[in-house]
């Protein structure tokens, strides 16, 4: 741009000479140098923060689609490159096995249920029968504590109150017995839950939720708005819950968004809904508008490492902030598939005058990008 406006100063000079105006000395031509020194420091450097400009990317997230259970896929829905709404189907994975194990806990869960309730029943009858017993103990200890004092007394015989004796300790055994059958009842039975459910039951109940959700889990959907790209899924395949063996890559359209690099020294008045201009290689001849969204306030360089070892002192770069970029015109984003690069700039409120410099820039930009096919 200074070669530009330098031109267009030596062409009024040129002018000027021609029509008389101003001498044709070596005197005049040399202010030609000062007119580059006046534009460096007063315009361009200036520029500099008051519209910044920098590179500029599109962005958005990949999710690598692992399915939650392994299996033989039967199906697949998704095609490639095609939009899809969160929840549409991506491919299917076969639910014979999945559905047996769906059977077998609900046989499991009514055997669980049928035998709790054989439980619940027998404790019921050991407990009565433990009343019973506890009732003829008090009764005849009861009677041995009358007879001993009317034995004392001289009423009735020694005889009589070894019987009675007798009839404690059996009335005792016979408690003791049922408190045994309580407790084997009571094993039979289980734990109790907090809710009062039988802790088999629960344990039944949560097994065949879990076959349930597994059945579920061999449809395999959209995570999100996007689309399955490079797709070399095809029926027949074998796929498994595995982080390191995803199955396909969707990408997420929802979070597409234009990011501009920002040197540091440039950073300082740049703000959230300040304007920005973009000439993307994706739309030559175009200038496309947004807004700042945000600064993102760290890079790569700010990062610690962990490690087991002492920091090393290491070459120190000024890496470029990223500034995410909010595009003014929906029907714009269509140009702005991710991966997508150009040339952003940030007008900011300060240097007012030198935005129009940059606006120029922008839009020589947005043409060059007609024959230039690199950044």
């Amino acid at each position: 741009m200074i070669v530009f406006l330098t031109l267009i100063y030596v062409a009024l000079l040129f002018v000027l000479m021609r029509m008389k105006v101003i001498p044709n000395t070596k005197a005049v031509w040399s202010t030609t140098g000062v007119w580059i020194v006046l534009l460096t420091i007063f315009l361009f450097i200036p520029m500099q923060w008051g519209a910044p400009s920098g590179q500029a990317r599109v962005l958005t997230r990949v999710v690598q689609i692992v399915p939650n259970v392994s299996g033989q896929v039967v199906d697949i829905q998704t095609k490639p490159n095609v939009q899809m709404k969160q929840g549409d189907v991506l491919f299917n994975i076969d639910p014979v096995p999945f559905q047996q194990a769906v059977d077998l806990a609900e046989a499991n869960l009514v055997r669980i249920k049928s035998q709790a309730d054989q439980d619940l029943e027998a404790l019921k009858s050991t407990e009565a029968s433990l009343r019973q017993a506890t009732a003829q103990q008090d009764l005849a200890q009861a009677r041995f504590d009358d007879d001993k004092e009317l034995v004392e007394k001289g009423v009735y015989s020694e005889n009589r109150l070894e019987r009675r004796e007798s009839d404690l300790d059996q009335a005792r055994a016979a408690v003791d017995s049922a408190s045994a059958a309580v407790r084997r009842a009571e094993s039979e039975l289980g734990s109790i839950m907090p809710d009062g459910k039988v802790a088999k039951v629960a344990e039944a109940e949560t097994r065949l939720e879990q076959a349930l959700w597994n059945l579920d889990q061999t449809t395999v959907r959209a995570p999100v708005d996007g689309y399955s790209t490079n797709l070399a899924l095809s029926v027949g395949h074998r796929v498994v819950n595995l982080p390191l063996a995803p199955s396909l890559a969707f990408v997420n359209t929802a979070e597409t968004r234009p990011v501009a690099q920002i040197h540091q020294i440039y950073l300082r008045h740049v703000k959230p809904g300040q304007l920005v201009e973009m000439a993307m290689k994706t739309r030559p001849g175009h200038v496309i508008f947004g807004t700042v969204e945000s600064v993102v306030p760290v890079v790569s360089g700010g990062q610690v490492q962990v490690s087991g070892s002492v920091a090393a002192a290491t070459q120190v770069a000024a890496e470029p902030f990223m500034v995410r970029i909010t595009v003014t015109d929906p029907n714009d984003n269509k140009f702005l598939g991710p991966g997508s690069v150009g040339t952003v700039a940030i007008y900011t409120e300060t240097m007012g005058a030198t935005h129009i410099i940059r606006k120029v820039m922008i839009r020589m930009t947005a043409i060059m990008n007609y024959l230039n096919p690199a950044l």
